[in-house]
């Protein structure tokens, strides 16, 4: 074998690994704003998709073009950093909402009568492409790159697990009360009544 295949080989096995480390040890962190309390306890304006607009637009290059032509050069880079770090800050809740989002997908994959492994490697997969996009914009965001279709797209995967979730649990529980209504117990007190 070449030398310069078993060097490329070998640059992207650490890069698979180094993805799949921080896939699995960002499940760690937190954001304090995350950590206001349960889903259920937090406001709904809290959620991504209501201040999706608002980051979209403070990452748009308008204001900074506007600045610098105005003469401001300074300004527009400090407020550029700015909305920088509340992008960052976006990101991170995003990450929160979508691993709240797994942990229920788990627990109605623990209650649910049919879950296959096909199910357990999907969310893997979903899991593993999440972390993937949103590194990657990340170090874009880093960088000074304003990533808006990415932030968008990754956006639209949370929401769309968010309605696989809403679903699921509303299946879920049609089948318990479906289960309830034919326990034998339970026809012996409709009848009483």
């Amino acid at each position: 074998m070449n030398y310069s295949v078993a060097v490329f080989l070998s640059i992207g096995i650490l890069l698979l690994l180094a993805i799949a480390w921080l896939a699995l040890s960002g499940t760690r962190r937190r954001p304090e704003l995350a950590r206001n309390g349960s889903p259920e306890r937090r406001d709904p304006e809290y959620l991504h998709i209501s201040n999706l607009p608002q980051i979209k637009q403070a990452l748009a290059n308008s204001d900074f073009i506007y600045l610098k032509d105005q003469g401001y050069p300074v300004l527009a880079n400090r407020i550029r950093k700015e909305r920088r770090r509340i992008a960052l800050g976006y990101l991170a809740c995003l990450r929160v909402e979508f691993e709240e989002l797994m942990h229920l997908a788990r627990m109605v994959a623990v209650m649910s009568p049919n879950v296959a492994v096909a199910q357990e490697v999907q969310g893997l997969r979903l899991n593993l492409e999440f972390s993937y996009r949103y590194y990657l914009i990340y170090f874009r965001l880093i960088s000074g790159i304003a990533p808006l279709e990415a932030i968008g797209n990754l956006s639209n995967m949370v929401s769309a697990l968010t309605i696989r979730m809403e679903t699921a649990m509303s299946e879920l529980g049609e089948r318990a009360s479906l289960g309830a209504e034919l326990l034998p117990h339970n026809r012996g007190l409709d009848a009483g009544s």
